[in-house]
């Protein structure tokens, strides 16, 4: 169960704006990316639990992982997590899991990133980077129409 702090924090789209007026950053990729990834764990056992609840624990179902962007904050995006289930269409911004309540099994199975991250893998004529290879099937099994 995750305990939630009695410090005031700032709403999002203040500190949004507190960073936006500092200037360009230049936060690299993995900066990014590291950020993003606190409390994903977290929120993917969160609606993993909620589908668990919603749904029974006789099957299997999916929780999928959306990514957006806020219109008017350009630098925010958030991660929205939820249960379903049925397996979804494979869609930009989307990373798809297995749940097996069963057992209490978490799946990985995969994941599409933004349109302009797909196009600049898409046009790719070489082999994909140590360590990027899986992410460059998922693209291209989904340019292809065939991830599943």
């Amino acid at each position: 169960m995750i305990e939630e702090s009695h410090v005031k924090s700032q709403t999002v789209g203040s500190a949004a704006l507190a960073l936006l007026s500092k200037g360009d950053q230049k936060q690299g990729v993995v900066d990014t990316q590291q950020e993003m990834q606190k409390g994903y764990v977290d929120q993917l056992i969160i609606a993993a639990q909620r589908g668990a609840k919603e749904f029974g624990l006789s099957k299997p179902f999916y929780v999928c992982v959306q990514n957006r962007r806020e219109r008017l904050l350009e630098n925010v995006i958030r991660c929205q997590f939820y249960p379903r289930q049925t397996r979804p269409i494979p869609a930009y911004d989307l990373s798809l899991y297995h749940y097996d309540p069963k057992i209490e099994k978490l799946t990985f199975v995969w994941t599409i990133p933004d349109k302009e991250t797909c196009s600049v893998i898409k046009k790719c004529r070489y082999a994909s980077p140590k360590g990027e290879e899986q992410l460059y099937g998922f693209v291209k099994a989904f340019h292809e129409g065939k991830l599943i």
